[in-house]
């Protein structure tokens, strides 16, 4: 995602796509009002037990998930923020992202050829 030169850093999401940390947030911000314990999680994802409660503390410094009890849940505040909008985004991509023009090449045998200026 681009930022702005002048920005704060501001506009960078706090979790990078295909990390542990975006896999967990992606679950939690899914079900916002609900909480997972560290074994739920790993059962939902493909984050290794191991490293679940590592990544759940480094997101809670981040104030993005928040934990009761022995239980995990996205921060309050974060279920309505744009860090959703960025998951979001990205979950309609692997869903939909798929290019029908990117897996059958065939309409490029029926187009015009342009020349080598095109």
């Amino acid at each position: 995602m681009p930022i702005r030169i002048d920005s704060s850093g501001e506009d960078t999401p706090p979790v990078k796509p295909g990390t542990n940390a975006h896999e967990l947030l992606t679950v939690l911000l899914d079900h916002p009002d609900m909480g997972f314990s560290p074994k739920e999680l790993t059962e939902l994802t493909d984050v290794p037990y191991s490293s679940v409660h590592k990544t759940l503390s480094r997101l809670r410094e981040k104030d993005l998930v928040q934990k009761v009890d022995s239980y995990w849940a996205v921060a309050e505040d974060v279920a309505a923020s744009e860090i959703a909008n960025v998951v979001s985004l990205q979950q309609i991509e692997a869903e939909y992202g798929d290019d029908a023009y990117g897996d059958d090449d065939e309409w490029a045998d029926a187009a015009p050829d342009l020349g080598e200026n095109a």
